[in-house]
Protein backbone atom coordinates (compact mmCIF):
# COMPACT_ATOMS: atom_id res chain seq x y z
CA UNK A 1 0.00 0.00 0.00
CA UNK A 2 1.43 3.11 -1.04
CA UNK A 3 1.92 6.39 1.46
CA UNK A 4 -1.34 7.94 0.15
CA UNK A 5 -3.61 5.21 0.53
CA UNK A 6 -2.21 4.38 3.95
CA UNK A 7 -2.73 7.73 5.16
CA UNK A 8 -6.34 8.13 3.61
CA UNK A 9 -7.29 5.31 6.04
CA UNK A 10 -5.96 6.93 9.10
CA UNK A 11 -8.17 10.28 8.55
CA UNK A 12 -11.38 10.31 8.73
CA UNK A 13 -14.39 13.02 8.41
CA UNK A 14 -13.75 14.13 11.92
CA UNK A 15 -10.28 14.46 11.52
CA UNK A 16 -10.82 16.48 7.96
CA UNK A 17 -13.51 18.64 10.33
CA UNK A 18 -10.62 19.35 12.87
CA UNK A 19 -8.21 20.25 10.17
CA UNK A 20 -10.21 22.78 8.23
CA UNK A 21 -11.34 24.61 11.44
CA UNK A 22 -7.80 24.84 12.32
CA UNK A 23 -6.91 26.41 9.01
CA UNK A 24 -8.92 28.80 9.66
CA UNK A 25 -8.24 29.73 13.33
CA UNK A 26 -5.12 27.62 14.45
CA UNK A 27 -5.66 29.27 18.08
CA UNK A 28 -9.32 27.87 18.43
CA UNK A 29 -9.52 26.05 22.12
CA UNK A 30 -9.99 22.32 21.93
CA UNK A 31 -13.65 23.46 23.65
CA UNK A 32 -14.98 25.41 21.29
CA UNK A 33 -13.60 22.79 18.11
CA UNK A 34 -15.81 20.32 20.56
CA UNK A 35 -18.73 22.79 20.42
CA UNK A 36 -18.85 23.05 16.24
CA UNK A 37 -17.88 19.30 15.80
CA UNK A 38 -20.40 18.29 18.45
CA UNK A 39 -17.46 15.91 20.23
CA UNK A 40 -15.73 15.88 23.59
CA UNK A 41 -12.88 18.31 24.40
CA UNK A 42 -11.47 15.17 25.32
CA UNK A 43 -11.93 13.79 21.81
CA UNK A 44 -10.41 16.60 19.89
CA UNK A 45 -7.70 17.02 21.86
CA UNK A 46 -6.49 13.61 21.51
CA UNK A 47 -7.06 13.63 17.41
CA UNK A 48 -5.21 16.85 17.26
CA UNK A 49 -1.72 15.33 19.13
CA UNK A 50 -2.53 12.47 16.71
CA UNK A 51 -2.40 14.56 13.86
CA UNK A 52 0.75 16.28 15.05
CA UNK A 53 2.48 13.52 15.92
CA UNK A 54 1.88 10.92 12.66
CA UNK A 55 2.88 14.18 10.42
CA UNK A 56 -0.72 15.10 9.05
CA UNK A 57 -0.57 18.64 10.39
CA UNK A 58 1.86 20.85 12.10
CA UNK A 59 1.66 23.51 13.90
CA UNK A 60 3.81 27.31 12.61
CA UNK A 61 3.30 30.65 12.70
CA UNK A 62 2.81 32.76 9.80
CA UNK A 63 4.63 36.01 9.50
CA UNK A 64 2.75 39.39 8.39
CA UNK A 65 5.75 40.39 7.07
CA UNK A 66 4.44 44.24 6.11
CA UNK A 67 3.65 44.63 9.52
CA UNK A 68 7.04 43.47 10.56
CA UNK A 69 8.30 46.15 8.32
CA UNK A 70 8.76 44.11 4.89
CA UNK A 71 7.12 46.25 1.95
CA UNK A 72 8.77 44.62 -0.94
CA UNK A 73 7.57 41.44 -1.72
CA UNK A 74 7.82 39.42 -4.94
CA UNK A 75 9.09 36.31 -7.35
CA UNK A 76 12.21 35.67 -8.96
CA UNK A 77 12.24 33.46 -12.04
CA UNK A 78 15.89 31.88 -12.26
CA UNK A 79 17.13 29.66 -15.06
CA UNK A 80 20.22 27.67 -14.60
CA UNK A 81 23.25 25.88 -15.89
CA UNK A 82 21.76 22.27 -14.64
CA UNK A 83 24.67 20.90 -14.28
CA UNK A 84 25.51 23.40 -11.06
CA UNK A 85 21.86 22.50 -9.92
CA UNK A 86 23.09 20.80 -6.63
CA UNK A 87 25.68 23.97 -5.72
CA UNK A 88 23.12 26.45 -6.63
CA UNK A 89 20.93 25.27 -4.28
CA UNK A 90 23.11 25.85 -1.45
CA UNK A 91 23.94 29.10 -2.25
CA UNK A 92 20.11 30.13 -2.71
CA UNK A 93 19.33 28.56 0.86
CA UNK A 94 22.03 30.88 2.66
CA UNK A 95 20.67 34.04 1.39
CA UNK A 96 18.49 36.45 3.09
CA UNK A 97 15.20 37.93 2.11
CA UNK A 98 14.11 34.49 0.09
CA UNK A 99 11.31 32.93 2.24
CA UNK A 100 10.30 30.01 -0.58
CA UNK A 101 12.79 28.44 -2.92
CA UNK A 102 11.51 25.45 -5.48
CA UNK A 103 13.06 23.67 -8.65
CA UNK A 104 10.83 23.70 -11.20
CA UNK A 105 10.34 21.97 -14.57
CA UNK A 106 9.71 24.48 -17.34
CA UNK A 107 10.47 27.65 -18.51
CA UNK A 108 12.04 28.66 -15.65
CA UNK A 109 14.51 26.33 -13.34
CA UNK A 110 13.79 28.14 -10.13
CA UNK A 111 10.97 30.03 -8.41
CA UNK A 112 12.11 32.08 -6.18
CA UNK A 113 9.80 34.43 -3.52
CA UNK A 114 11.67 37.13 -1.51
CA UNK A 115 10.19 39.73 1.45
CA UNK A 116 12.46 43.09 1.70
CA UNK A 117 12.14 46.05 3.14
CA UNK A 118 13.53 48.53 0.39
CA UNK A 119 14.53 48.63 -3.11
CA UNK A 120 18.05 48.53 -1.77
CA UNK A 121 17.17 45.27 -0.05
CA UNK A 122 15.97 44.24 -3.42
CA UNK A 123 19.47 45.16 -5.48
CA UNK A 124 21.57 43.85 -3.03
CA UNK A 125 19.56 40.56 -3.26
CA UNK A 126 19.60 40.40 -6.70
CA UNK A 127 23.35 40.98 -6.51
CA UNK A 128 23.70 37.79 -4.33
CA UNK A 129 21.61 35.54 -6.81
CA UNK A 130 23.07 36.69 -10.09
CA UNK A 131 26.59 36.29 -8.59
CA UNK A 132 26.07 32.76 -7.73
CA UNK A 133 27.59 30.34 -10.22
CA UNK A 134 25.23 29.05 -12.75
CA UNK A 135 23.23 31.28 -12.93
CA UNK A 136 21.88 32.28 -16.29
CA UNK A 137 19.25 34.27 -16.14
CA UNK A 138 16.79 35.67 -13.55
CA UNK A 139 13.27 37.51 -14.30
CA UNK A 140 11.86 39.54 -11.17
CA UNK A 141 8.03 40.33 -10.30
CA UNK A 142 7.33 42.53 -7.51
CA UNK A 143 3.53 42.16 -6.63
CA UNK A 144 1.64 44.47 -6.47
CA UNK A 145 -1.50 43.53 -4.43
CA UNK A 146 -1.88 40.26 -2.54
CA UNK A 147 -5.53 38.95 -3.82
CA UNK A 148 -5.65 35.33 -2.23
CA UNK A 149 -3.22 33.63 0.25
CA UNK A 150 -3.89 29.79 1.59
CA UNK A 151 -1.77 27.63 3.24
Amino acid sequence: MNERNHARQKIDDLDLEIINLLEQDGRQPNTELAKKLNSSEATIRKRIKRLIDEGFIRVIAVRNRSMLGYWTDGNIRLTVDTRKTKEIIEELRSLKGLWYIAHLTGAADFDLEFSVRSQSQLKTLLEEVNAIDGVLRTEVSIRLELIKQSL
